[in-house]
Protein backbone atom coordinates (compact mmCIF):
# COMPACT_ATOMS: atom_id res chain seq x y z
CA UNK A 1 0.00 0.00 0.00
CA UNK A 2 1.24 3.47 -0.88
CA UNK A 3 2.04 5.96 1.91
CA UNK A 4 -0.84 8.18 0.72
CA UNK A 5 -3.24 5.24 1.12
CA UNK A 6 -2.01 4.51 4.64
CA UNK A 7 -2.50 8.14 5.66
CA UNK A 8 -5.97 8.22 4.09
CA UNK A 9 -6.97 4.99 5.83
CA UNK A 10 -5.52 6.20 9.16
CA UNK A 11 -7.36 9.52 8.85
CA UNK A 12 -10.64 7.75 8.10
CA UNK A 13 -10.23 5.41 11.07
CA UNK A 14 -9.41 8.38 13.31
CA UNK A 15 -12.58 10.24 12.25
CA UNK A 16 -14.75 7.11 12.70
CA UNK A 17 -13.24 6.55 16.17
CA UNK A 18 -13.92 10.15 17.24
CA UNK A 19 -17.53 10.03 15.98
CA UNK A 20 -18.13 6.69 17.73
CA UNK A 21 -16.64 7.97 21.01
CA UNK A 22 -18.80 11.11 20.95
CA UNK A 23 -21.92 9.05 20.12
CA UNK A 24 -21.23 6.56 22.95
CA UNK A 25 -20.61 9.42 25.40
CA UNK A 26 -23.94 11.02 24.42
CA UNK A 27 -25.83 7.72 24.73
CA UNK A 28 -24.24 7.11 28.13
CA UNK A 29 -25.24 10.57 29.38
CA UNK A 30 -28.84 9.87 28.34
CA UNK A 31 -29.14 6.31 29.68
CA UNK A 32 -27.02 6.55 32.86
CA UNK A 33 -29.62 8.41 34.98
CA UNK A 34 -32.30 5.90 33.93
CA UNK A 35 -30.04 2.96 34.79
CA UNK A 36 -29.17 4.49 38.18
CA UNK A 37 -32.85 5.09 38.95
CA UNK A 38 -33.70 1.50 38.02
CA UNK A 39 -30.89 0.20 40.28
CA UNK A 40 -32.15 2.41 43.13
CA UNK A 41 -35.71 1.05 42.76
CA UNK A 42 -34.45 -2.55 42.63
CA UNK A 43 -32.40 -1.96 45.79
CA UNK A 44 -35.41 -0.48 47.60
CA UNK A 45 -37.53 -3.45 46.57
CA UNK A 46 -34.87 -5.90 47.78
CA UNK A 47 -34.55 -4.09 51.12
CA UNK A 48 -38.32 -4.26 51.63
CA UNK A 49 -38.39 -7.94 50.66
CA UNK A 50 -35.93 -8.95 53.42
CA UNK A 51 -37.84 -7.00 56.13
CA UNK A 52 -41.44 -7.09 54.82
CA UNK A 53 -43.13 -5.90 58.03
CA UNK A 54 -41.05 -2.72 58.29
CA UNK A 55 -42.72 0.59 57.47
CA UNK A 56 -39.61 2.78 57.45
CA UNK A 57 -35.92 2.23 56.65
CA UNK A 58 -33.39 4.77 57.90
CA UNK A 59 -30.01 4.78 56.20
CA UNK A 60 -27.09 4.62 58.63
CA UNK A 61 -23.35 4.34 58.26
CA UNK A 62 -20.78 2.64 60.47
CA UNK A 63 -17.62 4.46 61.55
CA UNK A 64 -15.69 2.84 58.71
CA UNK A 65 -18.28 3.93 56.13
CA UNK A 66 -20.27 0.70 55.71
CA UNK A 67 -23.85 1.48 54.74
CA UNK A 68 -26.75 -0.25 56.46
CA UNK A 69 -30.40 0.46 57.16
CA UNK A 70 -32.32 0.31 60.41
CA UNK A 71 -35.85 -1.03 59.90
CA UNK A 72 -38.74 0.32 61.94
CA UNK A 73 -42.21 -1.10 62.41
CA UNK A 74 -43.90 2.31 62.61
CA UNK A 75 -43.46 5.50 60.61
CA UNK A 76 -42.61 7.36 63.85
CA UNK A 77 -39.47 5.15 64.16
CA UNK A 78 -40.28 4.10 67.72
CA UNK A 79 -40.04 0.32 67.26
CA UNK A 80 -36.82 -0.94 65.66
CA UNK A 81 -37.21 -4.35 64.02
CA UNK A 82 -33.61 -4.86 62.99
CA UNK A 83 -31.09 -4.09 60.28
CA UNK A 84 -30.53 -4.51 56.55
CA UNK A 85 -27.08 -4.65 55.01
CA UNK A 86 -25.36 -5.73 51.80
CA UNK A 87 -22.95 -8.65 51.53
CA UNK A 88 -20.38 -9.14 48.77
CA UNK A 89 -18.87 -12.54 48.04
CA UNK A 90 -16.48 -13.84 45.38
CA UNK A 91 -18.34 -16.50 43.46
CA UNK A 92 -17.13 -18.75 40.65
CA UNK A 93 -17.19 -16.04 37.98
CA UNK A 94 -18.47 -12.85 39.62
CA UNK A 95 -18.92 -10.94 42.83
CA UNK A 96 -22.29 -11.98 44.24
CA UNK A 97 -24.20 -9.14 45.93
CA UNK A 98 -26.79 -10.06 48.55
CA UNK A 99 -29.17 -7.93 50.63
CA UNK A 100 -29.79 -9.45 54.07
CA UNK A 101 -32.21 -8.49 56.84
CA UNK A 102 -31.60 -9.39 60.47
CA UNK A 103 -33.86 -8.89 63.49
CA UNK A 104 -32.84 -7.52 66.88
CA UNK A 105 -32.12 -11.03 68.20
CA UNK A 106 -29.54 -11.73 65.48
CA UNK A 107 -31.70 -14.02 63.35
CA UNK A 108 -31.91 -13.59 59.60
CA UNK A 109 -35.32 -12.34 58.42
CA UNK A 110 -34.67 -12.52 54.70
CA UNK A 111 -32.05 -12.82 51.99
CA UNK A 112 -32.17 -11.51 48.41
CA UNK A 113 -29.35 -12.12 45.92
CA UNK A 114 -29.57 -8.96 43.83
CA UNK A 115 -26.58 -9.40 41.52
CA UNK A 116 -24.61 -12.35 40.17
CA UNK A 117 -23.08 -13.42 36.89
CA UNK A 118 -22.48 -17.02 37.79
CA UNK A 119 -22.66 -20.07 35.51
CA UNK A 120 -26.12 -20.33 33.91
CA UNK A 121 -28.08 -23.30 35.27
CA UNK A 122 -25.71 -23.67 38.24
CA UNK A 123 -24.67 -20.60 40.22
CA UNK A 124 -27.60 -18.61 38.86
CA UNK A 125 -29.81 -20.72 41.14
CA UNK A 126 -28.53 -18.55 44.00
CA UNK A 127 -31.43 -16.25 43.08
CA UNK A 128 -34.01 -19.03 43.42
CA UNK A 129 -36.51 -18.78 46.28
CA UNK A 130 -35.66 -22.22 47.70
CA UNK A 131 -32.00 -21.23 48.13
CA UNK A 132 -32.67 -17.81 49.65
CA UNK A 133 -35.47 -18.93 52.01
CA UNK A 134 -33.28 -21.48 53.78
CA UNK A 135 -31.34 -18.64 55.46
CA UNK A 136 -34.42 -17.38 57.30
CA UNK A 137 -34.13 -17.92 61.05
CA UNK A 138 -30.41 -18.70 61.02
CA UNK A 139 -27.82 -16.88 63.12
CA UNK A 140 -24.25 -16.15 62.02
CA UNK A 141 -23.02 -19.19 63.98
CA UNK A 142 -25.21 -21.40 61.77
CA UNK A 143 -24.04 -19.92 58.47
CA UNK A 144 -22.17 -22.76 56.78
CA UNK A 145 -23.08 -24.79 53.71
CA UNK A 146 -24.01 -28.42 54.32
CA UNK A 147 -20.77 -29.62 52.70
CA UNK A 148 -18.93 -27.80 55.50
CA UNK A 149 -21.22 -29.18 58.23
CA UNK A 150 -23.76 -26.35 58.19
CA UNK A 151 -27.48 -25.94 57.59
CA UNK A 152 -27.41 -24.20 54.20
CA UNK A 153 -28.00 -26.69 51.38
CA UNK A 154 -25.47 -25.99 48.63
CA UNK A 155 -26.66 -25.64 45.06
CA UNK A 156 -25.80 -28.83 43.15
CA UNK A 157 -22.76 -28.13 41.00
CA UNK A 158 -22.34 -24.63 42.44
CA UNK A 159 -20.74 -25.07 45.84
CA UNK A 160 -18.43 -22.09 45.23
CA UNK A 161 -21.42 -19.79 44.65
CA UNK A 162 -23.26 -21.26 47.65
CA UNK A 163 -20.24 -20.62 49.86
CA UNK A 164 -19.82 -17.12 48.42
CA UNK A 165 -23.36 -16.15 49.44
CA UNK A 166 -23.24 -17.89 52.83
CA UNK A 167 -19.78 -16.71 53.87
CA UNK A 168 -20.35 -13.14 52.65
CA UNK A 169 -23.55 -12.87 54.71
CA UNK A 170 -21.70 -14.16 57.77
CA UNK A 171 -18.81 -11.69 57.26
CA UNK A 172 -21.11 -8.75 56.59
CA UNK A 173 -23.30 -9.38 59.64
CA UNK A 174 -20.31 -9.96 61.93
CA UNK A 175 -18.80 -6.69 60.71
CA UNK A 176 -22.09 -4.89 61.36
CA UNK A 177 -22.36 -6.47 64.84
CA UNK A 178 -19.00 -5.01 65.75
CA UNK A 179 -20.46 -1.50 65.36
CA UNK A 180 -23.85 -2.08 66.98
CA UNK A 181 -24.76 -2.40 70.66
CA UNK A 182 -25.20 -5.99 71.84
CA UNK A 183 -28.19 -7.63 70.18
CA UNK A 184 -31.32 -7.79 72.25
CA UNK A 185 -30.61 -4.48 74.01
CA UNK A 186 -32.34 -1.26 73.16
CA UNK A 187 -30.26 1.31 71.32
CA UNK A 188 -30.01 4.93 72.30
CA UNK A 189 -32.57 6.93 70.38
CA UNK A 190 -31.14 8.37 67.20
CA UNK A 191 -32.32 11.32 65.23
CA UNK A 192 -33.38 10.45 61.70
CA UNK A 193 -30.49 12.31 60.09
CA UNK A 194 -27.83 11.04 62.47
CA UNK A 195 -25.37 8.44 61.21
CA UNK A 196 -23.58 5.82 63.28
Amino acid sequence: MKPDGILKLGGTLFIVTIVAAVALGKINSITRPKIEEQERLEKQQAIRSVMPDAAVFIRRETKNGKEYYEAYKNPDTTVSLGYVTTAYGSGFSSTVRTIVGMDKTGRIRGVKVVYQQETPGLGTHSQDDWFQKQFIGLTTNELLVDKDGGKVKAITGATITSRAVTNSIKRSLNELFSYLPPLGTERDSLNEGENR
